[in-house]
């Protein structure tokens, strides 16, 4: 089996028939993102969005301009956690906000309206994404490569979701994608104009979130590409290269590459100021109150590397990096076969550049920046690989953090099968590549259907008013969402002050005043109600950690603690009766308490931030047998 570069078969950009498959992808994406835009029935259920729309909200003119520059000003998000750019945008939209008439908790329905018109917004940005990569690729390869990517990105679960939460994750990755556009078209046009354009999309991109820095990779390459077209018109179209008789170095090539880029300061230097001229003037209180900003941004980025221990994060202990991300991204976030295929066809599209390497280290140095089919696919690196390895290494390893890496593993699997030679082979993995892109529509078609379900929260919360007496005991637990929710019923509204509840604080630290709170409240309570597997999916797998809190995790499951499950509340992904399960159980080392009748899938664990938010599994147990409270140490207690 031979894999080699080849000029692609060419369809025409202007062709109706490419614009007119372009426009059906957008259509079937636009459908997918704007379908139950109110999955949540206005209770603004995304811990993220709610805060933006909370700061949102708070934001106001300032009286005066002392005040406008003051660190306190009304103006200042005060919240640097993300970038300002997506809460000073929606804050500028506000005014098409739609009303709303939601029976919910919030004092004002404005922060409904603003999250719908947010989620509009995310949609609209994934939309962008989509063009962009169809863009990027038809610029770099030709517009087959650029259809294939974008139809994989529609019909991509991850892309899906996200679009339906106003976090920043959509705008950045458009953002990204967009800047490396631009800067594909300024290494080849070297036009003033796209050389602002992405200049200016990379201060945008940094004003959503700072882990757009990696995009300055990229960028310096088209500059160095532009100064090497330069050079050869200079010098007749020579270029300077490493001797041939010469076996290149790994020094040798990092001088080459320090030295061009000495060369290029001046426009590296001007291409830099523009972005940061954009990123100051959109995210102005990062330099107006630095102390709290910086303050805000270096605690985020300590929790993401590990070096701050928060709850929040402990789910990704013993996590093994790179893999878990691919892993996850793979199953969840696309799907297997589409996962599989971006993968697998971006390993083998970096194979077929590292084939060329030798080539590779004429002109510009390492990057494969010498030659087109070399330079265009070291610039789609040049943004994979930093980016990859900046997030990859983390111990927080959210799914949404691969955001910006998804269009580009398309794009590159879709090259690499069109540059494979072997006809019968090729042939074979574009059946298997419309297999994988009909088994992720059929996917995205079972994730969509949660968004027309009610929400978990609220249909548990419904059941608990009906069946559990006002006034009863029950248990829920720190560092997750309360239930029940407050709803109006068919006679009044009804709110959680009407039970007596106890919050068990399961991420302290195990010791004996955390046992007797454990003993008195399983001795006082009826119920208890968890309602997503933050807490029991993570805490048994700490078992060093949180020994008591592991063995009551467990003794909960398998009945021991005298509590069965009594009910709970799924709504999965399905498709013709078919659920996809992400099963919580099993990772943890605990008994599936839930017996379905349905023809389930057990995909095995999902990463928590994708379930907790639209489609968690909230469970209530109720005792059946009380023990007494020396069995319950006991229990708690022996090993």
């Amino acid at each position: 089996m031979r894999f080699s570069p080849s000029p692609l078969l060419p369809l025409s950009p202007s062709s109706f028939r490419t614009w007119f498959a372009f426009g059906i992808i957008l259509l079937i994406a636009a459908f997918f993102r704007f379908a139950g835009l109110a999955w949540d029935s206005g209770y603004l259920f995304h811990p993220d969005e709610r805060k933006i729309l909370l700061v949102v909200n708070e934001l106001a003119l300032p009286e005066n301009l002392g005040q406008a520059f003051s660190p306190d000003s009304p103006l200042s998000p005060k919240f640097f956690a993300y970038g300002s750019l997506p809460i000073y945008l929606l804050k500028a939209l506000s005014a098409f906000a739609p009303s709303t008439d939601f029976a919910v908790p919030w004092r004002d329905n404005q922060l409904v309206g603003l999250a719908i018109l947010g989620r509009a917004l995310s949609a609209i940005f994934d939309l962008g994404t989509i063009v962009f990569t169809f863009l990027l690729a038809r610029r770099l390869y030709d517009a087959r490569v650029g259809l294939i990517a974008s139809a994989c990105i529609v019909v991509t679960v991850l892309h899906i979701q996200i679009a339906h939460f106003y976090a920043v994750d959509t705008l950045l990755t458009m953002l990204v994608v967009a800047t490396v556009f631009f800067a594909a078209r300024y290494a080849s046009s070297k036009n003033r104009r796209d050389e602002i354009a992405m200049a200016v999309a990379f201060g945008l991109a940094l004003a959503t979130k700072i882990s757009a820095a990696p995009l300055v990779v990229p960028i310096v390459v088209a500059i160095l590409r532009v100064r090497e077209g330069e050079g050869e018109r200079g010098r007749g179209g020579e270029t300077q290269s490493v001797p041939l008789s010469r076996s290149p170095t790994l020094p040798l090539v990092l001088r080459s590459w320090v030295q061009q880029i000495r060369d290029a300061r001046k426009p590296i230097a001007k291409i830099l100021g523009i972005a940061l001229a954009i990123f100051f003037i959109t995210q102005p209180y990062i330099l107006l109150d630095p102390i709290r900003a910086f303050g805000q941004i270096g605690t985020e980025m300590f929790v993401a590397r590990g070096w701050l221990d928060y709850p929040y994060t402990r789910q990704y202990a013993d996590t093994p990096p790179f893999i878990y991300q691919i892993a996850q991204s793979a199953i969840w976030g696309m799907g297997a076969p589409l996962g599989a295929l971006a993968w697998i066809g971006s390993a083998i599209f970096f194979w077929q550049w590292w084939r060329t390497r030798k080539r590779a280290l004429n002109g510009v140095k390492g990057l494969a920046l010498s030659g087109v089919e070399g330079w265009r696919d070291g610039f789609i690196l040049a943004w994979v690989l930093v980016y990859f390895l900046s997030i990859g290494g983390q111990y927080a390893k959210y799914l949404r953090y691969l955001l910006p890496l998804l269009p580009f593993l398309f794009l590159m699997s879709s090259v690499a099968i069109s540059r494979i030679t072997h006809h019968v082979l090729r042939f074979t993995l574009y059946v298997l590549l419309s297999c994988s892109l009909v088994a992720a529509f059929a996917y995205s078609t079972a994730f969509s259907s949660i968004y027309a379900r009610e929400h978990p929260w609220i249909e548990i919360s419904r059941w608990m008013y009906r069946n559990i007496p006002a006034d009863a005991p029950l248990i829920i637990e720190h560092w997750d969402d309360q239930l029940p929710v407050s709803l109006r019923d068919e006679t009044a509204q009804r709110t959680p002050l009407e039970y007596r509840t106890t919050v068990l604080p399961m991420y302290d630290a195990d010791d004996a005043a955390k046992l007797e709170t454990l003993v008195n409240a399983l001795s006082a309570n009826e119920y208890i109600v968890l309602a997503t597997p933050r807490l029991f999916g993570t805490i048994p797998r700490l078992s060093e950690r949180y020994p008591m809190s592991a063995r009551y995790y467990r003794a909960l499951f398998d009945g021991r603690l005298g509590f069965d499950l009594e009910t709970h509340a799924l709504n999965a992904p399905a498709l013709n009766g078919i659920v996809i399960f992400s099963d919580p159980f099993t990772r943890a080392g605990l008994r599936d308490p839930i017996h379905s009748d349905a023809f389930v899938l057990n995909w095995g664990y999902a990463d928590e931030s994708f379930i907790v938010y639209d489609h968690p599994m909230p469970l209530i147990f109720k005792k059946v047998r009380a023990l007494a409270p020396d069995e319950l140490r006991h229990l708690l207690s022996s090993r």
